[in-house]
């Protein structure tokens, strides 16, 4: 049993915050830049200015909002919920996992789905929070990391979350850096990218003793073109944890000195040393140097712009304490005393943890009444036309009585559903599984964005159960080539083709079913390189400016409705800091998009989303079914 006291826990809360926010403060000056800077190793750096926060602590502020209103027992629904009425950030990972919620695609395939960001570093930059909720408690932080973080990221993006949020809970506890990372560590699969870069660090810092040998490795061996890459960032963190050795301003020097996401890193760690310390132990030329204030960012909205950080740690502690209570019972204890003996963390198994997370991002869990249900969706949560769909159901009974239960799936006009078993036998704590098959004939049903499916399980005791099921439509393109020089016109450059006049399914085009087309519309095609050109029919809902985020690895010109709207012919990390965003003029109805693209290396990247004039992701544009008119500008289609 873990023990703390009252005003222990409250000191500890508010050590976290204030090491997060003078974290913040220092490393905003070299974050998103990549290269070693020198960081003066005084508070004076601070200058009483107020934190370079980023969203992670906008989502923090909202968090706890959440948590108020709905208790410890909060859902990914209540999450799903407040991040809508209250987080508008437009860049990175944010308008995706939007995108994600309002086409009913529900966690944690929300941050898995057309995310280019997955393994960005936003789930950990909130983590903190969760074991300030959990102290002592890692597993448990860790089950929360892993709530929030999956609303948005997937992998790598999750087990950084997982990691960060174990320690933030280990360190009201324990107190040796390497212990903390060790903890961590113990939460995710030791065979993942994001634990083998950290083990890395461990055993270079032991060998080289130097932080810039250390950080030389580890970019050189994990680093990405995304500087909120997630395992860089668990890197760094280790790194500045293990140079620092405990003392607060070396480990947020060393974290600010390294660059790439030290806005993050060094809040990250200022964040772990404030909760290790406790905010009467933090040195007090730093804590009077900083600005103790959280001013939330334009991307909340509808909430307080100010939080004092001690009216934070309050806020904490009252919500920490209802979770020690429920979800930390038999483990965690809060008393007015201090106990005879000093707590010491039990060994981790993880075991269910680590087994959730190998499950995969493609699997929604539910319970319902006796069941326990698993949806796998097999990959990817999408339909094209004329290419089923296989769905895995696994049902659990979690009652100790047999139960009968019955399946069938709803789903839109036109479509074909299959399944292999109807009538199920569950035996008293068992599991079974069958299959369900959706397809969408091209000559019977017409994809939208989103196609609203429904398991229906009726129960033998007379209760039925119902699980939603979206299948997202897959996006239609066609294309042409290979071509020669990509600086000549070629024979899809014909004015019937650009502007819309004539349909694209003319020889010589391909028709391409597309899952993903904002992370990459080319994972289906192949042949030689050369010049490409990708053409799609898009609906919009009425005219309106629009953006569209274009991004490619070589050349590229594109046309809407017959008109050159982008060009540019350089050469682009595959990535998705790759993309180039230019705004464009949607117009009521049909709009004929074709781009032509060099591919001058093997590895094939094009990936377009469309983004209304707020930022978000305009997912009423579709381009889910055929074109039915050559003429006509403004069909009746279905948006959602």
């Amino acid at each position: 049993m873990i023990t703390l006291t009252e005003a222990d826990y409250r000191d500890r809360v508010h050590g976290g915050w204030l090491g997060k926010l003078i974290g913040a403060s220092v490393g905003g000056a070299s974050d998103g830049q990549k290269r070693t800077h020198e960081t003066p190793g005084l508070p004076e750096t601070l200058s009483r200015t107020r934190a370079a926060l980023n969203e992670g602590t906008d989502l923090q502020v909202v968090w706890l909002r959440a948590l108020q209103t709905f208790g410890p027992g909060v859902t990914t629904e209540d999450l799903t919920g407040a991040w809508l009425r209250h987080v508008v950030h437009t860049h990175g990972e944010y308008p995706y996992a939007r995108a994600n919620f309002r086409r009913d695609t529900p966690p944690p395939i929300s941050g898995a789905f057309d995310n280019p960001f997955r393994d960005a570093l936003g789930g950990l930059a909130r983590a903190e929070l969760w074991g300030m909720l959990a102290p002592g408690d890692p597993e448990q932080a860790a089950w929360f990391a892993r709530r929030d973080a999956m609303l948005d990221h997937a992998i790598a993006g999750l087990e950084a979350a997982i990691w960060l949020a174990g320690m933030a809970s280990a360190a009201f506890v324990e107190a040796d850096t390497s212990g903390l990372i060790e903890v961590g560590l113990s939460l995710i699969p030791e065979e993942g990218r994001l634990a083998r870069a950290v083990r890395d660090v461990l055993r270079w810092h032991g060998e080289h003793a130097d932080w810039s040998r250390t950080r030389e490795m580890l970019l050189r061996s994990y680093s990405s073109e995304d500087v909120r890459d997630s395992v860089v960032a668990a890197g760094l963190i280790a790194l500045a944890l293990l140079h620092g050795r405990g003392d607060f301003a070396a480990s947020i020097v060393t974290a600010a000195n390294s660059g790439w996401s030290s806005g993050c890193t060094c809040a990250a760690t200022g964040a772990l040393l404030g909760l290790t310390l406790g905010a009467n132990e933090m040195p007090e030329d730093w804590r009077s140097a900083a600005r103790e204030e959280v001013v939330a960012g334009w991307g909340v909205v509808g909430l307080p712009r100010r939080w004092p950080a001690a009216m934070l740690a309050d806020q904490t502690c009252e919500v920490g304490r209802l979770v020690i209570r429920s979800e930390c019972s038999g483990r965690v204890q809060l008393v007015e005393e201090p106990p005879e003996e000093v707590s010491q963390l039990p060994s981790l198994e993880a075991s269910a943890l680590r087994r959730q997370l190998a499950i995969g991002s493609y699997v929604a869990s539910y319970r319902r009444g006796p069941l326990r249900i698993q949806i796998d969706y097999d990959g990817r949560p999408t339909i094209g036309y004329g290419a089923p769909r296989r769905l895995a159901v696994a049902l659990s009974n979690t009652v100790n009585r047999s139960l009968e239960v019955r399946a069938r799936l709803s789903a839109p006009a036109g479509f074909v559903v299959t399944t292999t078993s109807d009538s199920i036998t569950l035996a008293e704590s068992t599991t079974v599984s069958f299959l369900l098959t959706c397809s969408a004939p091209r000559e019977h049903a017409q994809t939208a964005v989103i196609n609203p499916c429904t398991l229906f399980l009726s129960v033998d005791d007379g209760s039925e159960v119902t699980i939603p099921i979206t299948l997202v439509g897959e996006a239609l393109w066609y294309a042409a080539g290979p071509y020669g020089d990509f600086e000549e016109a070629h024979a899809p450059e014909q004015p019937g083709i650009l502007s819309g006049d004539m349909p694209l399914e003319a020889e010589g085009w391909e028709r391409l079913s597309v899952p993903e087309p904002m992370t990459n519309i080319l994972t289906d095609l192949e042949g030689e390189q050369g010049t490409y050109y990708l053409g799609t029919d898009i609906s919009a809902p009425r005219t309106q400016r629009a953006r569209l985020r274009l991004g490619c690895n070589d050349g590229t010109k594109v046309w809407l409705n017959g008109q050159e709207v982008f060009f540019q012919h350089e050469h682009h990390p595959v990535s998705p800091l790759s993309a180039d965003e230019f705004e464009v003029e949607l117009r009521d109805g049909w709009n004929r998009l074709v781009v032509k693209m060099a591919q001058c290396s093997p590895r094939r990247f094009l990936s377009l989303a469309i983004k209304d004039s707020q930022g978000q992701m305009l997912i009423e544009a579709v381009n889910t079914m055929p074109r039915t008119s050559w003429t006509a500008p403004s069909p009746e289609v279905a948006a959602e």
